[in-house]
């Protein structure tokens, strides 16, 4: 007779080994390859001079920051975004570079660090789930590559990258390489 706590450690061992193959299963229905092209629908841009101020007066650091930041008429130095700004993009997503056929929607998250580059967080709304990378952006370049790091539905665990290049129509050829993953 089999003991309770083997009966257990067995459904356990099933369940896990199950999930396995099912998230499996998933990432190997996920085209290896292809090619969408973005267009921006809309653009939000959040900039947070107020907490600038805020930390130009409280910071652990004994230095004049009001100095490094703002100038002698008051107003910031330089042309933004500068470092804490963020900015959300909304994009439609075609399969043909004549963007006729939509094929989905994309989001992008991107937080401002220094000398205008970004860190993103982005979000693929695709036939058959959601796929999910993030990565460095520059944005005074025109080629940027992020990270896969996972998605749902027939995207569950993919792991690869998106290579985003400008295109004709006001678009971005976006290059999404995946694997099956985890």
């Amino acid at each position: 007779m089999v003991s309770a706590p083997v009966r257990l450690l067995a459904c356990v061992g099933t369940l896990l080994l199950a999930g396995v193959v099912l998230g499996s299963a998933h990432a190997a229905r996920a085209k290896p390859h292809m090619t969408v092209y973005a267009v921006a629908t809309t653009a939000q841009f959040m900039n947070h001079a107020d907490d600038r101020l805020r930390g130009m007066s409280t910071n652990p650091f004994n230095v004049n920051t009001r100095a490094l930041v703002i100038t002698a008429k008051g107003q910031e130095k330089g042309n933004g975004p500068f470092p804490g700004d963020d900015i959300l993009y909304s994009f439609k997503l075609y399969s043909d570079p004549k963007l006729e056929k939509r094929t989905g929607s994309a989001m992008f998250t991107c937080y401002y660090t220094f000398v205008k580059r970004a860190t993103c967080d982005s979000y693929f709304e695709l036939d058959g789930g959601l796929v999910l990378a993030s990565g460095r952006v520059v944005f005074n370049g025109t080629r940027f590559t992020l990270g896969v790091s996972g998605g749902t539905g027939k995207y569950l665990g993919t792991l690869g990258e998106v290579r985003a290049s400008p295109a004709a129509r006001n678009a971005e050829r976006l290059e999404l390489r995946l694997l099956a993953g985890r």
